[in-house]
């Protein structure tokens, strides 16, 4: 034990020492490599600043040579005349031999300045502007300094072009010595830019020509910022003057990047020129290569390690694998074992390999007999070539589940269940798993199910009462025939259904139904008592008074399950009584409920309300107009015109609002539930526009229109007497305002006494 102890410790020690030799030779190489890399950029940006400090020499050489050409015949023309002859002789100088050494048409132009900074000659024409040298930082040096010599100016935007240009300029002397003027020669900085254009150092990286006083003349790649940018001051710009040339890595001022800066002074010039590459554009390659080699190393020190103690591991693992594979063996052999139903495997041949001691019990093999057996050896063969198509199909990849009827070891019909489920292998099905149920009771107790739902059926089907069954949301799950006689219905048609769609209802005096007995017991969950009397209008709107009682249907756990409602016609000596009382809430010309009925339905309406906490509106409506019609065209038509207007106001109402005759042209709405006054205000504007449109009657078109007070419970009054008083008495204040029109009461509002009524004769209106 202790041998294998130090085997596993030699071999995790020596592939730490190989891991970390792996490491150690990798970073000294990436360290030689970067090394390599700075040095490599190093003598590059030196060659890059060689070039390019001996082009620019060049070319402010040239520069140069030019402005000291101009100077030269300059002052000998000045030699030669006296006092104010100087302009004179300077403007007679020929064209072509004073600029003859000015750089070619493009690079800018050569100018001729008196000591007044007026201009004198120039190389191009210029366009007329104030051209006021005087002003200019170079013109006060050599005014000031006569041993100024070559003057390069701070860069500025030429007048003529818009171009960023630098100037450099001699100053000539009269005769005597003393200050004639200047001789300025303009250079385009773009023309620099296509010196350089192909120099390509990376990103955040650039050649930059700076002025011995710190100005910036320009930067390459040329984007015209910071041109003229002073660095004055700063840390690297103090390094330029004090060492002269050289290289170093410093962190620029003007944008905090950090870069290698190569640079020199130009020789004669107060010219500064550096490369400065970005570090990152230098190191970049580099760095990424590092990081990948880095991770790939560490990959593989890691690789190296774990493979060592994956082999260690490996050998221990296997054991303890073997271990736990017979142990879950075994409990897996408890588990199927204790399953009450037949649990097996067979091969693609159909031979079993595996079973639970269920067959044993079954049908007498214990697991170790099943083995090797065909599965025709366990049906029979008829029973097994009834089944076959299951098997095969099984085989071919397809779940399938099926009945069949088997006898048990003691000859019993067992009812079975079977699932077969493939086991699919890398390219086909190796065989499949059978599970088996036995369903013998659970047949035995659907068919006597079936057998006891059949008799109910029958007797349902059979007895002359209507019965409607329901879910727990009210929707129909059944109706016998004698339901679907009286209500019209089949069924098909009315399952699903709420039931009062199918089953409409009323009050037997009329308006709209209160409370649905069958919704009571599934609310309440309580029987609903017997023969309570409703109005049934069938589907094809026959109506018939029965009698109906409804009890809610509970499960085993006490769970409500549905409802049921049973009804039947009430006779003909009930509906007598019923149209009777009907009459006695009803008015006879219009059908409408009655002032009697209002009371009642009101009273109720309040009552709700106060216990659930909502809102109630009454509307009182009085025609304007309508006793001028029954003066001018009499009773009957005015009774016509009263019809027709009670059809458009009614075909206005919402669903649950009711309307009543109080007498006359007189009516009221009452809105028995209501969330804002604005809905009450609404259905008051949408009965005003109903009766604006004029009305034909017999012939004749007829103009009347309504005026309507509203009051609202509970705001307005508490008891039915005064809300309605107060809705009265603001239908007048609406008269009185115009008519057509509607009106809120108000508790303050003054009594309106029959002289404050309109001049349509309308009633007078009652004191309250």
């Amino acid at each position: 034990m202790n041998f294998q102890r130090w085997s596993r410790s030699r071999l995790l020690l020596l592939s730490l020492v190989i891991a970390l030799g792996i490491g150690a030779l990798v970073l000294w190489q990436l360290q030689e490599s970067r090394k390599a890399t700075w040095q490599r950029a190093q003598a590059t940006n030196t060659n890059l600043l060689f070039t390019v400090s001996q082009v620019l020499q060049n070319t402010l050489e040239s520069v140069d040579h030019s402005i000291s050409h101009s100077v030269a015949m300059i002052e000998r023309a000045a030699r030669g005349s006296a006092g104010s002859g100087n302009v004179l002789a300077i403007a007679g100088l020929d064209h072509s031999l004073l600029f003859a050494a000015v750089p070619g048409h493009g690079q800018g132009v050569q100018v001729v300045v008196d000591d007044y900074g007026r201009i004198l000659r120039s190389s191009e024409a210029l366009p007329p502007a104030d051209w006021r040298f005087v002003e200019t930082d170079y013109f006060k040096v050599h005014q000031d300094h006569a041993d100024a010599g070559f003057v390069i100016g701070t860069p500025f935007m030429a007048r003529r072009d818009g171009q960023a240009s630098i100037a450099m300029s001699r100053r000539w002397n009269h005769a005597d010595g003393s200050f004639g003027g200047i001789v300025v020669q303009t250079l385009r900085l773009s023309m620099l830019h296509g010196l350089f254009s192909s120099f390509e150092l990376g990103p955040d990286s650039g050649i930059n020509v700076i002025l011995s006083n710190g100005d910036v003349v320009v930067r390459f790649p040329y984007t015209g910022m910071h041109v003229g940018a002073s660095l004055g001051g700063t840390e690297n710009f103090e390094r330029f003057l004090r060492d002269g040339h050289g290289n170093f890595v410093g962190v620029a001022a003007i944008d905090t990047v950090e870069r290698l800066y190569v640079f020199r002074h130009l020789d004669g010039f107060p010219v500064i020129v550096n490369v400065a590459q970005s570090t990152h554009a230098i190191l970049g390659g580099w760095k990424r290569n590092a990081v990948w080699l880095a991770g790939a190393t560490l990959v593989l020190m890691f690789a190296c390690v774990a493979l060592a103690v994956a082999a260690e591991r490996r050998l221990h693992s296997q054991r303890r694998t073997a271990t736990r594979l017979r142990r879950a063996e075994h409990e897996l052999r408890l588990v199927v074992d204790s399953l009450p139903v037949l649990v097996g495997y067979w091969d693609d041949k159909l031979i079993n390999r595996m079973s639970n001691i269920a067959h044993l019990h079954w049908w007498g093999l214990a697991p170790e007999q099943m083995m090797g057996r065909h599965i025709s050896e366990l049906l029979g063969q008829a029973r097994y070539e009834s089944i076959k198509r299951y098997t095969d199909a099984t085989l071919a990849g397809e779940v399938q589940a099926f009945e069949l009827a088997v006898p048990d070891k003691k000859g019993k019909p067992r009812d079975l269940a079977a699932t077969l489920i493939p086991d699919h292998g890398d390219e086909r099905v190796k065989g499949m798993f059978v599970l088996i149920t036995d369903i013998s009771e659970r047949k035995a107790t659907e068919m006597a199910l079936f057998r006891e739902k059949e008799q109910f059926r029958i007797i349902l089907e059979s007895i002359k009462d209507g019965v409607i069954t329901t879910d727990p949301e009210g929707r129909v799950i059944y109706l016998n025939p004698a339901a679907g006689a009286l209500t019209g219905w089949r069924l098909d048609e009315a399952r699903g259904r709420p039931v009062e769609y199918v089953m409409k209802v009323e009050p037997p005096e009329g308006g709209v139904i209160t409370s649905c007995p069958l919704q009571e017991a599934l609310k309440t969950r309580r029987a609903v008592k017997a023969k309570v009397e409703h109005v049934l209008e069938g589907r094809d709107g026959e109506r018939v008074h029965i009698e109906n009682s409804a009890s809610p249907i509970m499960d085993e756990q006490g769970e409500l399950a549905g409802a049921v409602v049973v009804f039947h016609e009430a006779g003909q000596v009930r509906a007598m009584a019923n149209r009777m009382t009907h009459l006695a809430q009803h008015d006879a010309l219009t059908g409408l409920p009655n002032r009697r009925r209002l009371e009642t339905v009101g009273r109720d309406a309040l009552s709700l309300a106060r216990s659930e906490g909502h809102s109630v509106a009454f509307l009182y409506l009085d025609l304007d107009g309508f006793k001028q019609v029954n003066d001018e065209y009499g009773h009957a038509m005015g009774d016509e015109l009263l019809l027709a207007v009670t059809r458009r106001l009614s075909a206005r109402l919402r669903a649950g609002d009711v309307m009543y005759r109080q007498g006359g042209d007189e009516f009221v709405v009452l809105m028995s539930s209501i969330n804002t006054p604005e809905e009450a205000e609404r259905l008051a504007i949408r009965l005003i526009e109903s009766c604006r449109t004029p009305v034909g009657v017999s012939g004749k078109v007829l103009k009347v229109t309504v005026s309507i007070g509203i009051s609202q419970f509970p705001g307005d009054g508490e008891d039915l007497d005064e809300l309605v008083q107060r809705a009265d008495r603001a239908m007048y204040v609406a008269k009185n305002g115009g008519r057509n029109d509607y009106a809120w009461a108000d508790a303050q509002l003054a009594e309106v006494t029959p002289s404050d009524a309109t001049q349509d004769g309308l009633r007078s209106h009652r004191e309250p």
